[in-house]
């Protein structure tokens, strides 16, 4: 089906093209649904760890404010939208530039938050997530992950793809120790949303993690829902689970950054058979990223889930939050890599990377009553 296919400018692939022709010729011009589960871990709250928010402290809030900016325009639970200590937006903004040009429907999914989001939300039962550095990070999570294999399921009949996505600040920490623990990595490849992507920390609090837990890198290769209890957060049985289930019958955007390549990694070693049926949405920042390698890791993984992500360019924006995309901040999240890719996908290559950035500089001036200088 994909014989032909050709992919716009808008858009580039790393892995295996066949299979992300492929995915894309099946949804080009098709109606998708779009989730994004939204979870807390306390080990964002660890200075340093996250920058996905103003104070450690602050990004417990981060998840749900996203929820609510993507259900109805405005943040609720605080005030004001997401930010990092530099100033620079979330990028639901993109996210809600991409729902709103391709009318895609937008279902908040409760992973387990500590700060509940104020607006409707599908609950999984889940618990907020504690530190890593307890060996014990998430509860419930084969209930939770057998629960979500379910909603994906259901999410799927009377759709022609479905997109999931997180927001989940402290998450590439987890996703870090999680792939370790599996063994899919033995090195930090994960991303930052700060240029100074703090490594070391990251993988100091990993190996604390690892030691409480009674792990090692590697041990837990074949049980990835143990390596979650252990060292994730409660974002990722969910999205696994969605993954798995909507896979069977309908093709699957798994849109994040290197947080989702973990659950990517989970969904691919409990059910390899959704090779095929899903690609990893994201962005150009963050696959040329410096400072992680989300090519290396989706190498680790399968090269039959390939990476489609979009080129958004925000240099010549006339909003320096927005500028500090292209210096090496934020660079993916609350699946905005993914959504982009949908939306130019549904419309069938109609949305491109110019009117989503329009459409972008419409929200940001609208929720933060700005004008460009």
């Amino acid at each position: 089906m994909a014989e032909g296919f050709h992919i716009p400018d808008s858009l580039s692939i790393y892995g295996n093209e066949d299979i992300a022709k492929d995915v894309l010729s099946r949804i080009w011009g098709k109606r998708g649904i779009f989730t994004c589960t939204v979870g807390n871990t306390l080990t964002s709250t660890i200075p340093g760890v996250s920058d996905a928010g103003d104070t450690p402290e602050l990004t417990l809030f981060t998840g749900p404010a996203d929820a609510e900016l993507l259900s109805c325009g405005r943040t609720l639970c605080m005030k004001g939208i997401p930010i990092n200590p530099g100033g620079i937006p979330t990028p639901a903004t993109l996210t809600m530039a991409a729902l709103e040009l391709s009318d895609m429907p937008c279902f908040i999914v409760n992973g387990g938050c500590k700060i509940m989001p104020q607006v409707p939300y599908i609950e999984m039962g889940g618990e907020y997530g504690d530190m890593i550095t307890t060996g014990h990070a998430v509860k419930n999570v084969r209930e939770v992950f057998e629960k979500a294999k379910i909603l994906g399921r259901n999410l799927a009949r009377g759709h022609d793809f479905l997109v999931v996505s997180e927001s989940v600040a402290g998450g590439t920490t987890t996703a870090l120790a999680v792939m370790m623990a599996m063994g899919v990595i033995k090195e930090n490849l994960v991303s930052s949303s700060s240029p100074k992507n703090p490594k070391e920390l990251k993988t100091n609090l990993v190996m604390e993690g690892f030691k409480a837990a009674g792990i090692e890198v590697g041990s837990l290769a074949h049980d990835p829902l143990k390596a979650i209890e252990c060292v994730g957060d409660p974002m990722m049985p969910v999205n696994v689970g969605m993954i798995i289930g909507a896979a069977e019958s309908i093709p699957v955007i798994v849109g994040g950054g290197t947080q989702m390549s973990a659950v990517i990694a989970c969904a691919y070693e409990l059910e390899p058979s959704i090779k095929g049926n899903v690609i990893h949405g994201t962005t150009r920042w963050l696959v040329k990223d410096a400072a992680s390698n989300v090519c290396k890791m989706n190498d680790s993984i399968t090269n039959d889930i390939p990476l489609v992500y979009v080129n958004m360019d925000y240099s010549e924006s006339p909003y320096e939050g927005l500028q500090a995309y292209e210096w090496g901040y934020i660079k993916e999240g609350v699946g905005c890599g993914g959504s982009s890719v949908a939306a130019i996908a549904s419309s069938a290559g109609k949305v491109d990377c110019d009117i989503l950035l329009k459409k972008v500089h419409e929200i940001y001036e609208g929720i933060l009553g700005v004008q460009p200088k």
